[in-house]
């Protein structure tokens, strides 16, 4: 199955910022060791998460646990992720991305996405030897679940940007269609 990427509109976060240029995006995106994760509750209130998470294909994939609420909040189909870089304010880096979710269901697509995820966190990955028996009995017994998310818009920022170019670089990057590069 061939998988087609649908248009994103991508815009700086607001009018005093600058955005990642369009080329430095998803991988910058990548890079990144996780995303916060806000799938909207029933009660209104948003549910957020720090997760590992990988890139195939401009679309961002989670994997986590069937029986947890990120897999069941997913299938609700909307969430919001962030994840940024820098602690003053010329170094801020960041994107803002609200998209689609479902769990996936698709055998080749979860292996990829298990491949992808294991290969980005092999350092990172808890070890049984450095975990008790029963947790680690624990977790080799639950059902895995990926989470894909499918942008619909991005928004970013980044700071360097504005203290290199300042106002008349927002100018020059934005397109007739209103997307920034």
């Amino acid at each position: 199955m061939a998988e087609s990427t649908p248009r994103v509109l991508h815009r700086r976060a607001n009018r005093q910022y600058l955005p990642i240029r369009a080329s430095e995006l998803w991988r910058f995106i990548a890079s990144k060791e996780k995303v916060y994760v806000a799938f909207p509750m029933e009660g209104g209130y948003p549910h957020v998460s720090p997760m590992w998470f990988c890139v195939l294909g401009e679309k961002i994939y989670l994997r986590t646990q069937s029986y947890k609420v990120k897999a069941r909040l997913a299938k609700a189909g909307r969430a919001c992720c962030t994840l940024d870089e820098g602690r003053r304010y010329v170094e801020l880096k960041g994107v803002a991305i609200w998209g689609k979710t479902r769990v996936v269901a698709e055998p080749g697509l979860a292996a990829r996405v298990e491949d992808a995820m294991n290969q980005k966190y092999r350092r990172l990955q808890w070890k049984p030897a450095e975990m008790p028996a029963w947790w680690v009995k624990e977790r080799r017994s639950e059902t895995r679940a990926y989470i894909e998310i499918v942008p619909e818009k991005v928004s970013s920022w980044d700071n360097a940007r504005v203290a290199l170019g300042g106002r008349t670089s927002a100018r020059a990057t934005r397109k007739s269609d209103g997307r920034v590069s």
